[in-house]
This record gives C-alpha cells, sequence and structure tokens, in this order.
C-alpha cells in the first residue's frame, strides 16, 4: 500500500493497514495477489476483454474522463498459479457539494459536453453527501471465481485506499437491479459493505440506452472505519482456518 498518502490521524490509520493487511493475508491464503496502479487504461483493456462483461462503465475510462494518478486507481487480483488476473475493481475521487448532481448531470459517467438532465427518485431523507466522496465500480470477477466472497474483499481494498489516498467523506457506488435486488451492495462481508441503499434511477439511463433501475449505495467515513474494524476482528478469528466466503477454485 505504498503508493498513497498518509492523510489519516493515528486510530485510523492503524484500524485501515491491519484490515488492509489481514485482507492481503486472506487472499494470499487461497493465491490470489492484489495488485494497484493508477494506470486506468489498462483496466479498461481488461475489461473490455473480460469474458461475460455487460459493459465498460465510463467513469474510469480515460477516453471519457479527465482521469490523473490524484483521483482514481484500480486493483487487480492475479491468480498466482497460473498469472491468469480474475478480477478488478476501480475507484475515483468525486469533490463535489452533491454527490446526486454528479449523477442527475450524468457527470458521475462523463466529465466533458453538456448531457441530457436524468430524472432521479432519490428520497427526500436521503443524507447530502457531500465534500470528498468516493465512488466505486468497475467490478468484474471471472466466472470460475464467483460465489466466493471476493466482491467483500476488493470493495474493502478500495475502501483502505480511498482513505488514505484520498481522505474520503463518504463512499458510494451504483448498482443495477440484478445485483441490488438480491442484496450483493448490503451484504456485509462477502458483499460491498453498504449500510445504506436507495433506488435512484427508476427509468430510462445512458449506460444501457434503456429504461432500468439503477441503485445507489452509500456509507460514511464513520461507517467505514467501524466496517474494516469489524472485518479485521473476523479475519484475525479466521486466519487460520479458510477465509470466510472463499475457496480455492479447482
Amino acid at each position: 500500500m505504498d503508493t498513497v498518502t498518509n492523510v489519516l490521524d493515528h486510530d485510523a490509520q492503524h484500524i485501515v493497514q491491519s484490515c488492509f493487511d489481514e485482507t492481503l493475508r486472506a487472499l494470499r491464503a487461497i493465491g490470489l495477489d492484489p495488485t494497484f496502479s493508477t494506470a486506468m487504461a489498462g483496466w479498461k483493456s481488461m475489461m473490455s476483454s473480460a469474458p461475460k462483461i455487460m459493459l465498460v462503465n465510463p467513469s474510469f475510462d480515460p477516453d471519457e474522463n479527465d482521469l490523473t494518478p490524484d483521483n482514481t486507481f484500480w486493483i487487480c487480483l492475479t491468480d498466482t498459479r497460473d498469472n491468469r488476473r480474475i478480477a478488478c475493481i476501480a475507484n475515483r475521487l468525486f469533490v463535489t457539494d452533491n454527490y446526486i448532481e454528479l449523477l442527475r448531470t450524468q457527470r458521475v459517467w462523463y466529465s466533458r459536453g453538456p448531457r441530457t438532465l436524468l430524472d432521479l427518485v432519490v428520497p427526500a431523507d436521503m443524507p447530502l453527501i457531500s465534500g470528498r466522496v468516493g465512488h466505486h465500480s468497475g467490478l468484474w470477477i471471472h466466472p470460475d471465481w464467483r460465489k466466493h466472497g471476493l466482491s467483500g474483499y476488493l470493495t474493502r481494498l478500495a475502501r483502505c485506499a480511498s482513505l488514505r489516498k484520498f481522505d474520503v467523506d463518504w463512499h458510494v457506488g451504483l448498482v443495477f437491479a440484478a445485483l441490488a435486488e438480491k442484496g450483493l451492495p448490503t451484504a456485509p462481508t462477502t458483499g460491498y459493505g453498504y449500510p445504506h441503499m436507495v433506488l435512484a434511477i427508476d427509468g430510462w439511463q445512458p449506460l444501457t440506452n434503456k429504461a432500468d433501475r439503477l441503485y445507489v449505495p452509500w456509507i460514511s467515513r464513520a461507517e467505514i472505519l467501524a466496517h474494516l474494524a469489524d472485518e479485521t476482528r473476523r479475519l484475525v478469528v479466521h486466519r487460520n482456518q479458510q477465509p470466510v466466503g472463499l475457496s480455492v477454485v479447482s
């Protein structure tokens, strides 16, 4: 984790580093090696050639956005047995007065040119998500490795790095109905670990150019740190056992 900047107080540093170390230990125990990169063209190339991928998220496409090491990174998991890249996730920093307005104006996906304003259905009592907002998406897991909890491990690694590199106040995502309505974003261990989620779009949206349901899950900085601490304790308990939700793929 030596590519990120230390911006946290002592207690938060300890929580983040402990979770990062235990997560790496759990992944390496099943033969997976995580690498971090700010070269988003590499993420785009991996996603473009990935089997069973629905679309390449434009949020992390350097041809669509002004992406730099100061606002974006991605993580890749490699199977050390055959050097095959089997999973990835991308993360981006938005500094904003209102994250929901980034969605309404499509700036969450495209930083260049005006776009059609989207009709949103977020509830009126949703908190104002503003300041330094970490946005995760671009998550893909090879079919051979699905249903093994890697979504949770990748999301936690992304949050550890997002806290240390970007000093985020919030972490959010955008999830299609097929995954959201199965509970993956709010599953605390094998899923993304978000405690909150709302329906944001129930109609036309630009990624698929058709009517769709799109959900926004979110978690505050304090909740991120509490969740990372909980996961560290769980991983320590299971350190000498097979990590929960994971198994070696034959």
